[in-house]
Parts: structure tokens; C-alpha cells; sequence
């Protein structure tokens, strides 16, 4: 495609349908020893996903929705709802994140006439962009400038770090009642063991991705092993194979089903907390190999596998415990599963060593990701000192200030909150913010169909699945309010909170990007035109630049 005008010619490449406005909101790949490396295939892709998914959730979540819900049958249609949901999210960001793209601009000029002349042929280099919500947030709605991706920025700085703390402090109190038995408690004993934890996961992120990635593989894998034997033990129960006291018809049954609408919206939250980490890949996109194919097969194994798994773990639990001591177990279900089924020794032993393992490896999924989404934010200006936080150190080949930044505020969190109903407080007061940033994500879909109708897109969502999804969060949003008993404090606070943070940002954001305008001197903004070249010999390789010809000259 080519257009001519009296002052400048612009040569698209013949293979691309991308609207040149899109142009303008590229961010460049780093450059140089600022590249990070693509080591990230669709297996080890799915592995992150899964190792964030699968967390202390499952063990934890199933009796809390249960109690909400009052009956079996629609615990196990609430769990997969949360896939279904999952999904259809996975597909509208596997849309943006294919379509946002990176553009290569090569520039040349020329004489011609007495006249000087630009010719421009821009290279499409899809799905390569870290940063998930950021960047879809930044391209989308650009007005006012930055204001949505600025505070997706602060509050995701706050969630993962609260996540990893939360994630931590799961982990020592399981390896305290496997120590020290299950009458030991201890708030600071639980505590040091969140600092060990998180400290290992920092000095692996900073030294080594390989280490990094082997240590999420290896977790995953046991906790996928321990959803395997719940539900291979509940398969065992309901064929007779192992005596069990408990009506399944009944604890699989509707019975006692609540008949008001707002324990719905709060027991989908605790679902989709245990589902969350379905879009993890999207962060960490410029290490991904062959993106565009990887992304889709990725998240469809990683949610597929823990959706099965989560369904016929709920199914599991309802089959050997029933539904009255299923509530009664609250954050103990696993090991009240266990116990039951196969005795207290390994209940009390060996079942809490692998939980503590699964919230180890949930923090790891969580601490890999957030360091990259601080150096992304860091070198697109949205972060304070964002030269500083997202500089990759050229020996290690890592953003070393963006994991000690993510170390720092993590050890905050451990110490900082105190104890009591913290783990609820901190899944609804991170979850509320989420859903305005899934609306609008869902919403961006249709809005960016209709601005720039003629954009590539390699990965098309059904519409059906963006207006589900969207649906939801909308629900989720709305329904919240609607009152629900809680004895540690009121239903309304970790929301309102959440609203009010909100505002905060809104003033944070006019000073750093408005007054001080860090964007405009950002680490991306200097790169921009440095990067054009190094992409084009990623994308091309050794065959040199296209040559493009004119009138009467060739272009090199």
C-alpha cells in the first residue's frame, strides 16, 4: 500500500493491515543488554499459569463458597461458572494481547527535484508486549492521558505484593502444623517463615530466570499432584472403595441452596481469586516464543487442566465430608479431607508440607511476573524513578531494582498486616479494583473493533465471550453491596476501601504524569527510535534491510 503526497512517501509492508494511527502508541522493545531473553515456550508458558492459578485457593475457598451458598450442588455449578468465566476472559485478552502490538519504523530520506523526501516502511511485529493491562489500558483509553493504565499500575503494585505476603504466610502456618503439630499457633513463627520464603523467591528472580521457571515447573507439578489424589481418593469413595458414613446424593444435591442473591456475588469472588493468574502469561509476553501461537495454547492447557481439576476437587470433598463438615472445616478442608479419608497421620505430616509447597509455588508465579510488570511500568514512566526500576542488570540478565522494589514491599505486607480474617479482607479489597479493570478491558474489545475495524488480529474472541465476561464483572461490581453477614467487619469496608484507594491514585497520577509528565522522559520514550533497527534484525534476521524503490532511486 503506498501514498504519495507532496512532501512524503509512506510504503506500508504488503503483508500488514494495521491502521497507521495505531502507530503513534507503540512502545518499543529495549534495546541492546536491556532485551530480555524469549526462553518461554507453550509448555513452560502454561506451567507459570497454572503455578499462579493453583495456590492456597482450592484449599481453602471450596468450604467458604459452600457456606454461602448452603448446598453442594450449587458449589459445584459456582466452580464452574469461575471456568467458564475464566475462559471467556482468557479469549478477550488473548485478543488484545495479539493485536497490541510493537511497530519497527525504518526512516529513510532522499533528494528528489531540489526537494527532500522520507520514505517510511513500518514492519507489524505482533504480540510481544509485557505488561498485560497496562499496555491495553494506555492504548486504549488515551484520554485522559495514562489515568486508567497509571492506576492499574499502583494498585497491581499493591496486589502482587500483598499476594506474595498472603501466599507466604499460607505457606508458615502449614509448615508449623506439620512441625509442631496442629495446636501450635504463631503469628510471627508464621511471619519468618513468609520472610524465608519470600527472600528465596527474590534471590532466585534476581540470579537466574532458568532457576526460576524450573522452581514454578517442579511446584506445579506437586500440586497438581495433590488435586490428583483428592480426586483420585473421592473417585475411590463414591465407587465404595473406601467406607465412608456420608450421603453423596444429598451432599451433591441442591438442598439448602441460599434464596438471596448477594451470597452469589461474594462466593464468586472467592472462585475466581482461586482461578486468578488465567491472563499470568500476558505479562510476560517479550519472553515468550513465537507469542501469537504460544499465548493461546498456553492459557487453553493451563485452564483447562486446573478447571477439570478444580471441579472434581469440589466433587471430592462433597463425597467424603458432606456439607456440614465441609463448612465446619472453613481453611482447613484439605486437611479435614485428608484426615477422614486417609487417616491423621498424613493429614497432620505430609499433606501440609505439599500445601505449603503449592502457596510457595502460587508466590513464585506471582513474584515472576510482578518484577517484570515493574520494569515495564518503570521504563514506560508510570513508576516513580522509572529509569531505576526498569533497568535489567546486563550480568544477570534481570531487573534486579524492580525485584527489590517487589521484596521491599512484600516484607511490609508480612509484617506490617495484622492478624485475624486478613486473608478475606485482602481477596475482596484486591478483587474490587479487578473488576473495574476487566470491565473495561471487555469493554475495549468492542470500542477498538470499532475505532480500528481494519488491525490485525491473529486471535479473534466470540463476541459471546467478551459480553459474558463483561457481564459478570459488571455483576460483580454491582452486587457486592447487596448486605452479607460477616463478624470480623463490616461486609462494605474492604470495597469502599478499595473505591477510595482508587481516588488516591487519581491524585498521585495528576502529579507524576500531568505536572512532572515521567512518560515524556521515560526510558521507552529515548529507546523509541533506537529500537527500530534492533527489532527489524530480530524479525528479519541476517537478510538486511527490504529494499523499496522509488521513481528513481532504490533505498537501501
Amino acid at each position: 500500500m503506498v501514498s504519495v503526497d507532496e512532501d512524503r512517501e509512506v510504503l506500508l509492508s504488503e503483508d500488514s493491515d494495521q491502521h497507521p494511527d495505531q502507530v503513534g502508541h507503540m512502545e518499543p522493545l529495549a534495546v541492546g543488554d536491556q532485551r530480555l531473553e524469549r526462553k518461554i515456550g507453550w509448555l513452560s508458558g502454561a506451567m507459570v499459569n497454572i503455578s499462579y492459578i493453583i495456590g492456597a485457593g482450592i484449599f481453602v475457598g471450596p468450604s467458604l463458597t459452600l457456606d454461602l451458598l448452603g448446598s453442594g450442588g450449587m458449589n459445584i455449578i459456582a466452580w464452574t461458572i469461575g471456568a467458564l468465566i475464566a475462559m471467556a476472559g482468557s479469549y478477550t485478552f488473548a485478543e488484545l494481547g495479539t493485536m497490541v502490538c510493537i511497530c519497527v519504523f525504518l526512516s529513510f530520506h532522499y533528494f528528489r527535484e531540489g526537494r527532500i523526501y522520507q520514505v517510511q516502511y513500518i514492519f507489524i511485529y505482533g504480540s510481544v508486549f509485557s505488561g498485560g493491562e497496562v499496555g491495553y489500558l494506555e492504548y486504549c483509553y488515551q484520554k485522559p492521558k495514562y489515568l486508567l493504565a497509571y492506576m492499574f499500575t499502583m494498585w497491581n503494585l499493591m496486589n502482587r505484593s500483598s499476594s506474595v505476603a498472603a501466599q507466604g504466610t499460607i505457606f508458615g502456618s502449614y509448615m508449623n502444623y506439620a512441625i509442631f503439630g496442629q495446636d501450635y499457633k504463631s503469628g510471627w513463627g508464621e511471619r519468618m517463615w513468609a520472610l524465608l520464603c519470600t527472600t528465596i523467591l527474590a534471590l532466585c528472580n534476581v540470579l537466574s530466570v532458568k532457576v526460576s521457571l524450573r522452581l514454578m515447573s517442579v511446584l506445579t507439578i506437586v500440586k497438581i499432584a495433590i488435586l490428583g489424589l483428592v480426586v483420585f481418593v473421592g473417585i475411590l469413595t463414591l465407587l465404595g472403595a473406601i467406607p465412608n458414613d456420608i450421603d453423596v446424593k444429598t451432599a451433591l444435591s441442591f438442598q439448602g441452596t441460599s434464596n438471596t442473591i448477594g451470597p452469589y456475588a461474594s462466593a464468586l469472588y472467592y472462585v475466581m481469586n482461586s482461578y486468578s493468574g488465567w491472563h499470568n502469561l500476558n505479562y510476560i509476553l517479550d519472553e515468550v516464543k513465537d507469542p501469537i501461537k504460544n499465548l493461546p495454547k498456553a492459557s487453553a492447557a493451563a485452564l483447562g487442566t486446573t478447571a477439570v481439576l478444580y471441579i472434581l476437587t469440589n466433587i471430592s470433598y462433597l463425597a467424603v465430608l458432606g456439607t456440614v463438615a465441609m463448612k465446619e472445616s472453613e481453611y482447613i478442608v484439605a486437611a479435614s479431607f485428608f484426615t477422614k479419608s486417609l487417616g491423621e497421620n498424613f493429614a497432620t505430616t505430609i499433606l501440609p508440607v505439599l500445601i505449603a509447597l503449592g502457596a510457595f509455588g502460587c508466590g513464585a508465579s506471582i513474584n515472576f511476573s510482578a518484577g517484570r510488570i515493574i520494569m515495564e511500568t518503570g521504563r514506560s514512566g508510570l513508576l516513580p524513578y522509572g529509569r531505576t526500576f526498569g533497568h535489567v542488570n546486563p550480568k544477570v540478565k534481570s531487573p534486579v531494582n524492580a525485584y527489590l522494589l517487589q521484596y521491599f514491599l512484600t516484607v511490609i505486607f508480612i509484617v506490617g498486616l495484622p492478624p485475624g480474617a486478613v486473608y478475606q479482607f485482602i481477596i475482596a479489597f484486591q478483587a474490587y479494583p479487578v473488576y473495574v479493570f476487566y470491565t473495561l478491558i471487555a469493554l475495549s474489545v468492542i470500542i477498538l473493533r470499532k475505532r480500528e475495524p481494519h488491525n490485525k488480529r491473529p486471535i479473534v474472541a466470540p463476541l459471546i465471550c467478551v459480553y459474558a465476561f463483561m457481564a459478570f464483572t459488571i455483576y460483580a461490581l454491582i452486587f457486592v453491596f447487596i448486605p452479607v453477614e460477616n463478624s470480623y467487619y463490616p461486609y462494605w469496608l474492604p470495597y469502599a476501601t478499595a473505591i477510595a484507594s482508587m481516588f488516591v491514585y487519581g491524585i498521585l497520577w495528576y502529579y507524576q504524569i500531568i505536572i512532572r509528565d515521567t512518560p515524556g522522559k521515560s526510558y521507552n520514550e529515548g529507546i523509541r527510535r533506537q529500537g527500530q533497527v534492533a527489532l527489524e534484525r530480530e524479525v528479519f534476521g541476517n537478510q538486511g534491510y527490504t529494499r523499496v524503490s522509488t521513481d528513481d532511486h532504490t533505498i537501501p
